[in-house]
């Protein structure tokens, strides 16, 4: 794959997974594993921290044992993997033929009230933070609140100024509705929702509709398609096909400009790709579709370099 279309995927679970297991960032039974990721011609994976919500110390302990393992997989696998803080470090990464690697918070419960930890994580690597995880906290409202939910807190507003500071991108997955619109007036940059797809093709909660996937585009933000079967298909059978549905609604709504992919390897069990191996097909996918060859690399890469530009 040219150098000018390494894949950027906005998320997956897997360090959460392997720290659990016991497995390598290398090579592992999971979704991912980083030498699966280079055959396949991924570029920049970004890798989430989680812990279930669990009260905010749990939490805590939980995300600090995943950045060890994130940190320790790293120095392992050095000639694989760059860690990425600024970025500058995406373009080594692609000189080196090496996998960019950004660490990302999937729910802020860990942070609790207490900002400190967030300058905390941030010198560990992080440069990307969602909010909540469906749940509710002290931040804000996530969409498992709907309806009815309220939205960003007066902390939540503090923590988001204070990620535009830091020069950390805000992903607004899992947010609720008001959240989702709240974020979108106190952050001044352009945000991603890394793994959602188009609620007008599948009611899942935590899809976006038109209304919402419109004020992203106005944002100059991103979406990463989601491939969990519940997210594409009612029936949860979908196919590659159906998929490719929400890739190409959601371009026609808002222009191609704004569309990406977010996996969520090892967010599920059963993913429509079988592992990140198959992302080596998605160019001719695309052009199946009728993508033009500058709309493919703005889908496989270009959209989501745009935005970490923008923020890193």
């Amino acid at each position: 794959m040219e150098a000018d279309m390494r894949i950027v995927d906005l998320h997956c679970d897997t360090i959460s997974s392997i720290q659990k297991s016991g497995e390598t960032l290398l090579r592992n039974s999971r979704h991912f594993d980083a030498a699966r990721a280079r055959q396949a011609g991924v570029g920049l994976q970004f890798f989430a921290l989680f812990a279930p919500p669990a009260g905010m110390n749990e939490a805590l302990r939980q995300i600090l044992k995943q950045v060890y393992k994130y940190h320790d997989e790293m120095s392992r696998h050095q000639e694989l993997l760059h860690p990425v803080l600024c970025y500058e470090d995406i373009i080594r990464a692609d000189e080196s033929n090496k996998i960019g690697c950004l660490l990302h918070l999937e729910g802020a419960d860990a942070l609790g009230a207490d900002v400190e930890i967030l300058y905390l994580l941030q010198r560990l690597g992080l440069r990307s933070l969602g909010l909540t995880w469906n749940n509710r906290n002290l931040l804000a409202d996530g969409v498992g609140e709907d309806p009815g939910a309220g939205g960003i807190s007066k902390k939540g507003r503090e923590v988001i100024r204070l990620l535009d500071q830091l020069g950390i991108i805000l992903d607004l997955s899992h947010v609720s509705m008001r959240s989702f619109y709240d974020a979108l007036e106190i952050y001044p940059q352009p945000v991603l929702v890394s793994h959602a797809n188009a609620r007008a093709l599948c009611n899942h909660p935590r899809n976006l509709d038109d209304k919402q996937l419109k004020a992203l585009a106005d944002n100059g933000g991103v979406v990463g398609v989601n491939q969990v079967p519940d997210f594409i298909k009612a029936d949860s059978n979908p196919s590659m096909g159906d998929l490719l549905d929400h890739l190409a609604y959601i371009a026609g709504l808002i222009g191609a400009e704004h569309v990406a992919l977010g996996s969520d390897f090892d967010g599920d069990d059963a993913l429509l790709m079988q592992g990140v191996e198959e992302y080596g097909r998605w160019p001719d996918l695309l052009a199946s579709r009728g993508f033009t060859g500058s709309e493919i690399a703005m889908i496989l890469r270009e959209n989501a370099l745009r935005v970490i530009r923008a923020v890193l």
